[in-house]
């Protein structure tokens, strides 16, 4: 009782075997080695019953719902995205669709693992395909026939448009803002506004998810991704850069002060309120989509099927996973559209907690859940009519920029442009 243990019981002390070196062979003439990555969504596969974690794109490629081979430039040969190709190494065979990957290493083929399981519930079993068998260098070739890739993002090309601006040459203070016929929108009280920092964003898609456990977003399967049916409030768009390498540009709803989205709508449902926030009011929308095909930034999201209850994908629509939902946000159903609310029932909570307390909300008060979620710190919230706010700070940053400022829709959500370190030009 004394010392705690009782001698002589406890487990037998073994050696570690040796770990054994690592390959260094050069590969065999016409073959290609393999580079296995834990998959970014699924890990190795513990994941894979994650729907949530399946929708979740791949930083690089923007691949939902399975894995592919990646392949350079010079070495695919004609082959193109979708097409299917076989690996093989010694007695294991594996058949792919392929990915055209700017930047992958030449003579080298990227897989991801965590795919092909057999036994990960209606969500994980047989998407994808096992890599894990094969060995350090593969054969390919054409399989023949092609897969219908399901991807949120194919074009990684700007098309000289600066959509992610690079801060070659820092001015000494931002820009004046455009010229405009219409008058500012002024907000009484708060003006709720967001800045997001390119240069810190590393692309992890924590946002992502943050925002759809906080906003209950449904996950809609790959056959409606393949659609161009993805139901995320906020994505990361993912550019070439000129400079080599690669950045990455949240994009959430810009709550524009002159919305496009509003006008058109023929009931209302897409209004401002007082605090210059772009409201989607559900009760009102009737499914017309006029506000989606005006929005320039295309972040609005329209519910084609009832995804969250009646016809949710595979197991989603089970009563313990709609347990899990956040009970502050509405549930949308079929026919309705729904974008990025700014986590408005988080700044309603902090309204509701300072009116108690016969105070203003403070700075910092209302953290949005994507905020929240960056481990880079990459976005900033607040106030815009507090002069000690960050997010005033970060609009007066020569760095900020607007995204399609040509358009003249003052967004409430902006950027600071990316630094190019010297050695990048």
């Amino acid at each position: 009782m004394h010392d705690g243990v009782v001698a002589g019981t406890g487990p037998e002390e073994i050696a570690a075997p040796a770990s054994a070196a690592p390959d260094r062979r050069a590969p065999p003439a016409g073959a290609l080695e393999v580079s296995r990555r834990p998959s970014p969504s699924v890990l190795d596969g513990s994941f894979a019953g994650n729907a949530w974690l399946q929708e979740c794109p791949d930083p690089v490629a923007k691949q939902v719902w399975g894995n592919a081979a990646w392949l350079a430039p010079e070495d695919a040969e004609g082959i193109e995205d979708g097409d299917l190709v076989e690996l093989t190494s010694g007695g294991a065979s594996v058949t792919l669709p392929a990915i055209v990957v700017e930047g992958q290493a030449l003579g080298c083929v990227t897989l991801m693992t965590g795919y092909g399981r057999t036994a990960a519930g209606p969500i994980g079993t047989g998407i994808g395909a096992r890599v894990q068998d094969l060995g350090p260098f593969v054969t390919l070739r054409r399989a023949g026939g092609r897969e219908d890739l399901a991807r949120v993002q194919s074009d990684f090309s700007q098309h000289g448009r600066e959509l992610l601006k690079l801060a070659r040459d820092l001015p000494s203070e931002p820009p004046p803002p455009r010229p405009s016929f219409y008058p500012p929108r002024e907000s009484e009280g708060y003006a709720w506004g967001m800045v997001i920092d390119t240069d810190a964003c590393i692309g992890c898609n924590a946002c992502m998810i943050a925002c759809q456990s906080e906003n209950n977003i449904p996950v809609v399967g790959p056959e409606e991704i393949r659609r161009g049916r993805n139901m995320h409030w906020i994505r990361v768009d993912r550019y070439d850069l000129d400079t080599g390498g690669s950045g990455f540009q949240p994009v959430p709803c810009m709550h524009c002060e002159q919305a496009p989205c509003e006008p058109v709508c023929p009931v209302e449902a897409s209004v401002h309120d007082s605090e210059g926030l772009n409201v989607q009011v559900y009760n009102r929308c009737i499914g017309t989509r006029f506000c989606q095909a005006n929005c320039p930034y295309k972040v609005r999201h329209f519910n084609f099927f009832d995804y969250a209850d009646k016809q949710a994908f595979e197991n989603q629509g089970a009563d313990l996973l709609q347990a899990l939902r956040n009970p502050d946000v509405s549930v949308r159903a079929r026919g309705v559209m729904e974008k990025c609310t700014y986590c408005v029932q988080r700044i309603s909570a902090a309204r509701r907690e300072a009116k108690t307390e016969n105070r203003d909300i403070a700075e910092g008060e209302v953290v949005t859940a994507c905020q929240a979620a960056c481990p880079a710190e990459a976005i900033t919230f607040g106030d815009l009519n507090d002069p000690g706010a960050a997010v005033t700070a970060a609009k007066a940053d020569p760095r900020h920029y607007t995204l399609l400022d040509e358009l003249g829709t003052r967004p409430r959500t902006t950027y600071l442009a990316r630094v190019v370190p010297e050695e990048e030009g």
